[in-house]
């Protein structure tokens, strides 16, 4: 359901930016006098580069989607999410290329230019956008029977799609009752004073035995209704006279009112699928994107962090105590599979390590492992975890398989963590449900802080988690021990 207007900004977008993207590039090669600095092949290499980094983020942000790209909102939002994400790829492609031919100044020059033709570029889009839904008259004006949650999100969808649609209003024969205003304290706590209407009580146009004067006065063509000719006489009549008015019904069912559960509904190619929750990693692209910025953000902590911590704390755990550097451990991961979790050792080596966790003052633990474990620093290892593909950078964390056995029969929840796979950082550790889980009842707020983050994940969200994780890593925290 898109207009022709949608199709035109789709194309002319995706042709513009790529305008832009080449013209900023060959502009910082002339400015710079690249032609004759670079080798051929260093210009070609960063020409195939900066193409393909920008059209694969394009790719899985959906910029140019045709449902989407008449949407304002939309567009701005996505590109500030692909200019934040193009710009970290081409730094850490210049970090790990490391040509001394493409300078600093030819990067912040290119990488300025093409910022501000973009942004000036969305900005004549939002005028554009602005003069086509002020003066288009071939705007498909649609009504909507029923005032329930389906029928608010489809309001909500069409005022979205402005190019393409006009939202006329809602026809409900419970109209007295949902318009009934609300009795409001003022702020000096008299009462009596109501509420203004509500912006969607206000699109409220009457009973659903009005619509059809309203649609033949109001020049509707659609008709979206979330109640069932079987379930409604009105709108079975209506059924029946809509044809000879060129007037077409199309329905959508209130799932949310049939299930009466906390079902969610999502949509495989056409066919609508009810699920328990909700899992944006589900989705292929979430999953690559994802996987993008796990490999990333690892191999940016491996060579700028652990290539020269790694002797040192390697050099001090050898010299405070006997035993391997690496503690290795079997956990479990992504469909509950096993895999070999990785980190510095922080005790001396005993019998009980993959039973029993570490507790407050455990002689187990040495001297240097209190300030690996208060700093987090024993964790670095799990990079090359998430390297492997057995981890994420951020995710529940993996707990020892005696411990899956032991909580996965009290908790009954505690299996839908290993969903996704496990992190060196999560939700629930930031909000202080790290370390030993002394009570089922902390276990039960861990899962709980998991499972939130399933239903809840953006790689922004990943982002707020791993930024919070070094906070409290400097402010230091009282569970890590």
């Amino acid at each position: 359901m898109s207009s022709r207007f949608d199709y035109i900004v789709r194309i002319s977008l995706l042709l513009l930016d790529f305008i832009l993207l080449n013209g900023a590039l060959f502009t910082a090669f002339k400015i710079f006098d690249s032609y004759n600095l670079m080798q051929p092949d260093t210009r070609i290499n960063l020409i195939y580069i900066v193409n393909l980094i920008w059209l694969s983020m394009t790719a899985i942000l959906k910029m140019y989607n045709y449902r989407s790209t008449g949407r304002y909102s939309h567009v701005k939002n996505t590109t500030i999410n692909a200019l934040l994400v193009f710009v970290l790829f081409f730094g850490l492609y210049q970090v790990i290329v490391k040509q001394d031919e493409i300078t600093l100044g030819f990067s912040w020059y290119f990488m300025l230019q093409f910022i501000v033709c973009i942004c000036v570029s969305r900005l004549l889009l939002k005028k554009i956008i602005q003069h086509f839904v002020k003066n288009t008259r071939n705007r498909k004006k649609i009504a909507i029977i029923g005032f329930n949650e389906t029928g608010k999100k489809l309001a909500e969808y069409f005022s979205g799609q402005k190019t393409a649609f006009e939202f006329s209003g809602f026809f409900d024969d419970e109209i007295t009752r949902i318009q009934a205003l609300t009795p409001q304290i003022t702020p000096g706590g008299a009462p009596g004073v109501t509420a203004p209407k509500s912006n969607l009580n206000q699109l409220i146009k009457g009973s659903v035995k009005d619509i059809m004067s309203y649609a033949i006065k109001n020049d509707v063509r659609e008709i979206y209704s979330t109640l069932l000719p079987d379930d409604n006489q009105e709108v079975k009549a209506l059924v029946n006279v809509a044809d000879q008015h060129c007037l077409r019904i199309k329905f959508v069912p209130d799932f949310a009112h049939i299930l009466q559960s906390p079902y969610h509904i999502n949509y495989m190619n056409h066919f609508p699928v009810i699920s328990l929750r909700d899992e944006p990693l589900e989705d292929t692209r979430n999953q690559l994107f994802k996987r993008f910025f796990d490999i990333l953000f690892s191999a940016a902590v491996l060579v700028f962090v652990m290539s020269w911590l790694f002797p040192i704390v390697a050099l001090l755990i050898k010299i405070s105590s006997r035993g391997p550097i690496i503690f290795k451990q079997l956990r479990s991961g992504q469909d509950n599979k096993p895999f070999w979790c990785y980190k510095f050792r922080t005790m001396t080596v005993n019998k009980e390590s993959d039973s029993k966790q570490a507790t407050v003052n455990d002689a187990r633990v040495t001297a240097l492992g209190r300030f690996l474990r208060k700093t987090s620093m024993d964790e670095l290892p799990q990079f090359v975890n998430v390297l492997l593909g057995d981890m994420s950078v951020v995710g529940p964390r993996p707990h020892m398989l005696t411990h899956t056995e032991q909580y996965s029969s009290i908790i009954s929840k505690f299996m839908v963590r290993h969903f996704v796979k496990p992190g060196i950082t999560g939700w629930a550790q930031v909000k202080g449900f790290r370390g030993a889980t002394e009570t089922n009842d902390l276990m039960e707020k861990r899962v709980e802080h998991d499972i939130w983050y399933m239903e809840h994940w953006s790689i922004w969200l990943d982002v707020k988690i791993i930024f919070k994780t070094v906070f409290n890593v400097f402010k230091g925290e009282e569970m890590a021990f």
